[in-house]
């Protein structure tokens, strides 16, 4: 860890002497390069570990300290990934907008690069809300939607995430109603206040949705306050330089996809069938038992000593009994190795997206005889 501080830092103090040529005020210090440094392996350390809000803390800190893209670029990163998707948006148009100087560092025009792609990808997530409304009178009505006031029948940007919308008009009963927007769509908004109704509509904006913010180069070293674990520079092919590699086998996003959808049901169905299977035969061999009883004198207990009993129908009875509770056993045992199948499948595959609002559950409960095991999507 010390050998990998020191790199990182040695790097960083070479990227952060571009900054001098690029400030207009004078050059920071060698303490502020060392206070900058600092904050930067702390950023970098929390935002490897997925401590998202603990990165963007020290990556402001250390942009506050000494700026440079490569500071900025990872406040945009750690953004993207806490969903607050406007703010990124903001902060990678800063890094794009700036001028670089002629005599800049390698690392802060690919940062300057990276930033430029990764504007387009963000900006493709963040969705938009419409919002118009009628009866609310000559007084007319003001809207606010997450506590923000919303302009009438203009388009604007919010982060993806549950919204309170909120309407009030002089003369009418006020309203409100939570909204969910999602990456990528357009929503509009019908309020009519004087029936106090509300309708939602959603579409896709038609932009293709981005993806994770993009690794710098192969050969530019931790351009963006980052450093692979031994010293080395992120090579090609070793996926983004945040951290977050994707899960293998099932979609990007991190949702469940068709294939393990279809397992899940699979071994639902199986375990269903087996404890249905199971009842059914407890069923008949308990209808075989009461054939067998009733064969019986209601004085004989002995069936060898019954003068007036068929034996043979006595004893076809008792190993009928036999066979179906055998493979009412059987079938409880196999409901229950798909059922517990499932859940271990579920609980090892299921990796849902901190962005995805939609809930996901698991409940496994005992019930004579088998289990029950219900998903919630």
């Amino acid at each position: 860890m010390r050998f990998r501080a020191a790199v990182m830092g040695t790097f960083l103090l070479v990227t952060l002497a571009g900054a001098e040529a690029s400030a207009q005020a004078p050059p920071p210090s060698a303490k502020a390069r060392q206070a900058a440094v600092a904050y930067a392996n702390q950023g970098w350390t929390a935002y490897r570990a997925h401590r998202y809000r603990d990165a963007l803390q020290a990556f402001r800190r250390a942009e506050a300290t000494v700026h440079a893209p490569t500071f900025l670029i990872m406040v945009a990163r750690s953004c993207h990934k806490l969903g607050r998707l406007t703010e990124a948006r903001s902060v990678y148009q800063v890094i794009v907008d700036e001028q670089l100087p002629a005599d800049a560092s390698q690392a802060f025009r690919q940062a300057q690069a990276e930033a430029r792609t990764e504007l387009e990808a963000v900006s493709s997530r963040i969705p938009t809300v419409e919002i118009t409304v009628t009866g609310a009178g000559s007084g007319g009505a003001q809207v606010a939607l997450g506590g923000l006031d919303v302009p009438l029948s203009t388009p604007v940007a919010r982060d993806p995430g549950s919204h309170t919308l909120a309407v009030a008009a002089p003369g009418r009963r006020g309203l409100t109603k939570e909204i969910v927007l999602k990456e990528g769509m357009r929503t509009k908004v019908e309020v009519d206040l004087a029936a106090g109704k509300v309708r939602v509509e959603s579409d896709r904006t038609g932009r293709e949705s981005g993806g994770e913010p993009l690794a710098l180069g192969p050969g530019q070293g931790a351009a963006d306050g980052s450093a692979q674990e031994g010293g080395g520079p992120l090579g090609p092919g070793q996926g983004a330089a945040d951290g977050g590699a994707q899960e293998g086998g099932d979609a990007a996003d991190g949702r469940p996809g068709p294939r393990s959808t279809a397992v899940v049901f699979t071994g639902l169905a199986a375990t269903a069938v087996g404890t249905g299977l199971g009842v059914a035969f407890v069923f008949l061999s308990n209808g075989k038992a009461s054939s067998q009883q009733r064969l019986l004198e209601p004085a004989c207990t002995d069936p060898a000593r019954c003068p007036g009993l068929d034996l043979r129908q006595y004893n076809e009875l008792g190993h009928a009994k036999a066979d179906l509770a055998n493979a009412a056993v059987w079938s409880f045992l196999a409901a229950g190795a798909a059922g517990l199948g499932t859940a271990a499948y579920v609980l090892l595959t299921g990796q849902p997206d901190a962005r995805d609002a939609t809930a996901i559950g698991l409940s496994v409960s005992p019930m004579p005889g088998g289990l029950v095991i219900s998903k919630r999507w």
